[in-house]
This record gives C-alpha cells, sequence and structure tokens, in this order.
C-alpha cells in the first residue's frame, strides 16, 4: 500500500499539460519510438475482434486516445485521481468518447470478460506483484490481451550499470521488469491458448530528446527511421522493452 501511494503521490505532483498533450510536445524520433511499440504489438496480434478496450495503469489517456484512433472504445483504469482528470482532458480536446475509472490493477472492478481487449503499457512495472494484475487483465478480457512493459534483459542490467537506466523509479517503487518465458507461461495458466511475444530495442528518456530533436527534420527523420529497424532487426530479440499478445 505505502508503494501505491507513493505513485498516487508522484503523479500528482507532475505538470497536467505535459501529461495532457503527451507525446505531441515529444521530439518527432520519440513519437516515432512509441507507435512503433504500439504498432509491433498490433502486428505480433496478427488480428483484432474488439470494439472496447481496458487499458489498465492508463494514466492520462495516451494509450486509450491510440486505440480510439483503432476504433476501439476504450475504458481508463488508473489509481491516481488526478491522471483520470488529465485524461478526461485529453479526450474532449481529441474528440474521443472513454469511460473513466478508479481503481486498483490487482483488483479490478468489472466482471470476467466484460471487455473485448486489455492493454497494459508501461503500468504492470509501477506494481509491487505484476503478475497478479495481468491475471486480472486476463480475467476480464474476452477475445485480445496486449502486454508492453520494460523487459528483463541483459541489455537492461548493462544500462543500469552505465546509469542509462535505474532500478528505482522516481515515485521511489522498485521497478518490476518482466520476462519473456514467464509473463507467457502466466497468460496461457489463464486460459489464453494463442500467446507470443517478442522483445525490441526501444530507449528514450528525458536527457535524449535534445539528441532526438535532431531528427526533428526530413531527410534525417527518414534516415533515423531506416538505422532504427535496421537496428531493430539485427538486435531486438535482445532488447530491452518485452511484447506480449494473446487471442483466446
Amino acid at each position: 500500500m505505502q508503494s501505491r501511494a507513493r505513485q498516487v503521490d508522484f503523479y500528482a505532483s507532475l505538470d497536467a499539460e505535459s501529461e495532457i498533450e503527451r507525446p505531441r510536445t515529444y521530439p518527432r524520433a520519440v513519437r516515432f519510438l512509441l507507435e512503433e511499440k504500439l504498432r509491433r504489438a498490433l502486428a505480433l496480434l496478427e488480428s483484432v475482434a474488439s470494439t472496447d478496450g481496458l487499458c489498465v495503469c492508463g494514466g492520462s489517456g495516451m494509450d486509450a486516445e491510440w486505440l480510439a484512433r483503432l476504433g476501439i472504445r476504450p475504458t481508463i483504469l488508473d489509481v491516481s485521481p488526478e491522471a483520470l482528470l488529465r485524461a478526461r482532458d485529453r479526450a474532449r480536446r481529441q474528440g474521443f468518447a472513454a469511460t473513466l475509472v478508479r481503481g486498483d490493477a490487482a483488483r479490478l472492478p468489472f466482471s470476467n470478460q466484460c471487455f473485448g481487449m486489455a492493454l497494459v503499457h508501461d503500468g504492470l512495472h509501477h506494481l509491487d506483484d505484476p503478475f497478479c494484475a495481468l491475471d486480472e487483465m486476463a480475467r476480464v478480457a474476452k477475445h485480445e490481451l496486449l502486454v508492453l512493459e520494460p523487459a528483463r534483459a541483459f541489455l537492461t542490467r548493462l544500462a543500469v550499470a552505465l546509469g542509462l537506466a535505474a532500478d528505482i523509479e522516481p515515485a521511489g517503487n522498485v521497478i518490476r521488469r518482466l520476462d519473456a518465458a514467464s509473463t507467457r507461461a502466466r497468460v496461457r495458466a489463464r486460459g489464453w491458448r494463442n500467446v507470443r511475444s517478442t522483445r525490441d530495442l526501444v530507449y528514450y528518456q528525458p536527457w535524449t530528446f535534445a539528441i532526438y530533436r535532431l531528427a526533428n527534420r526530413d531527410p534525417v527523420f527518414a534516415v533515423f527511421v531506416v538505422a532504427y529497424r535496421l537496428l531493430n532487426l539485427a538486435a531486438g530479440r535482445w532488447g530491452n522493452s518485452l511484447k506480449v499478445v494473446a487471442r483466446r
């Protein structure tokens, strides 16, 4: 409970406008990396039957907006009341409808299979027990499950050793990264049969934004996209970004 309170306090301290508008205020290359994460997860899933979806640890609604653009009606669940207020403002500005629910990801206040899809993006690693929340997502989703989280990987450990990543997040809680095999096994144990995973190289931190802004303009951005995709093709399997998707 103490870690949950720290998380709530941390998100209350963030700049509301930045949260509502992200990633529009990010460098073009960072926006591409975010879109690429979501695009690759969707490609791994292959097909989507859902018309509605639950965004667990949904924050200010960035992922809900992405679902809405795909024609999927989002419900945003978060423990932070401030985050939900920002999600409400985002939905109004961007012209999409979303249902907002304050709740605990480890005890979702929904019945079994009441959503077509359940999605989490960089949310489970904040929690004391990520797999407890994963179980809940598997319970409430009927068709598709998408999990995008930091990977427990050698490159992550190397980044921590070099000071490029941390094991303690800004809120003061331990970052609980996931490994692919355990996550797939947990999802299968909850009755999901078609379970797949992949890893990618994805790195951006606020201090890197000045570097990424060098790629804001064409043709540098086009070169960045090609170079990133080639690098990810060669080394992404050892990357720091885990995607686990499932269909029933």
